[in-house]
């Protein structure tokens, strides 16, 4: 995975430079930051679940002109709990990773896809009453989204970030389905220097 990792750490720096050379003003260094929930897709036992938690991204990218940008991001998607006969227990997952986003803007307005890589740590807490043991594993996955835009002045941005990922335990097919993949919507702000 690590192998993974870098090669498309190294594309994604290629992709950067090819699209830095085509002559397009360069945009600079960013931050973001911003807080929003996520929704983990998991089935519910008996007693119930609590699917939604709360959601927290940081990130810190460079712009190299109005289509493409690298950026690497902290996401911690909060706990969520089940009761199924699969997961009996609490499930959090935070990551590191990096990603390419490429978009465009018109005006103020600034649309863009991701796709990148991120190490996820996922720590289960089995509950009492759970066949499964506690367990803790990192993980490297793709992750995808969008992201939206409203910029207040050439510094400042409303942003809004939609991000998507699998949160698992380890890499046995069948235990995916213990797993569950993550919706989380943030709303913050960027500050480009």
């Amino acid at each position: 995975m690590r192998r993974a990792f870098r090669r498309l750490l190294d594309h994604c720096v290629l992709l950067g430079l090819t699209a830095a050379s085509f002559g397009t003003q360069a945009q600079g260094i960013y931050v973001a930051a911003g807080a929003g929930a996520s929704q983990w897709g998991m089935d519910c036992g008996s007693s119930g679940c609590d699917r939604s938690a709360t959601a927290l991204r940081l990130a810190a990218g460079y712009r190299f002109n109005r289509v493409i940008a690298l950026e690497a991001f902290q996401l911690d998607l909060g706990r969520a709990r089940s009761s199924s006969n699969m997961i009996d227990g609490e499930l959090r997952s935070r990551g590191t990773g990096v990603e390419t986003i490429l978009g465009g803007q018109i005006g103020d307005v600034e649309l863009a896809g991701k796709i990148g890589l991120a190490s996820m740590r996922n720590d289960f807490r089995a509950a009492p009453s759970s066949f499964d043991p506690s367990e803790r594993r990192t993980r490297t996955e793709v992750i995808f989204g969008a992201m939206l835009a409203y910029r207040f002045t050439p510094q400042l941005a409303l942003r809004f970030d939609l991000d998507f990922v699998t949160v698992a335990l380890n890499g046995d097919f069948i235990f995916y389905s213990r797993g569950a993949d993550v919706s989380t919507l943030t709303m913050g702000l960027a500050y480009r220097f």
